[in-house]
């Protein structure tokens, strides 16, 4: 393995190290001392790619919103508003669920230590796919799709406060969210996708 090779497998350990970290601590319980212990380098190495924990932090936050915006970009289109909400929201659950690096990106963002306009594209998403199912009828009357999208935001947070508990304890998450998104459609659709 060549120099680039190996300082690209030293940078991307640190990445995944501090992301496990931020994602349980957050930004101002995590160490750099207990990064490099993790990734099993030294301070050294760490300051060699990455000047300061908040250039760490970037990092983490590029990468896991970086597999976010995929995601959107990837987006069903299937015509039908509501499915297409629910196969985004799926995915974009599965991944905060599934990826540290994405669930730490949430975090730091959330915290207000790295800036990115994610949650404001999400929130956009799901609004635009949310009108779109009223304007289609897929939606049932009653519902504004601006409570809805608050619905939703709720529905996620807590999706990642239940993989962060269930991370920090060691053990699989507890339910399946694909059973929790349907009530929570069957309370939004006028018929199910």
């Amino acid at each position: 393995m060549n120099k680039t090779e190996r300082a690209a497998r030293t940078r991307a350990t640190l990445v995944l190290a501090a992301a496990r970290h931020f994602d349980q601590h957050g930004y101002e319980g995590t160490t750099l001392k207990a990064v490099c212990a993790e990734a099993g380098v030294t301070l050294g190495a760490l300051t060699f790619h990455f000047r300061s924990k908040a250039a760490l932090a970037s990092a983490v936050v590029e990468e896991g919103v970086g597999e976010l915006q995929r995601i959107r970009s990837a987006g069903s289109g299937t015509g039908r508003p509501l499915c297409d909400l629910s196969a985004f929201v799926l995915e974009v659950v599965r991944s905060l669920r599934n990826s540290v690096l994405t669930r730490a990106a949430a975090r730091l963002v959330e915290e207000g230590r790295v800036d990115s306009g994610w949650p404001g594209v999400f929130r956009g998403e799901v609004l635009r796919l949310l009108e779109g199912a009223s304007t289609t009828g897929e939606l049932v009357p009653e519902v504004r799709p601006a409570a809805a999208v608050r619905l939703v935001m709720h529905v996620v947070q807590g999706a990642v406060a239940e993989a962060r508990s269930a991370e920090a304890l060691g053990v699989a998450t507890a339910c399946d969210f694909a059973e929790v998104w349907d009530v929570v459609l069957g309370g939004l659709a006028v018929a199910r996708c």
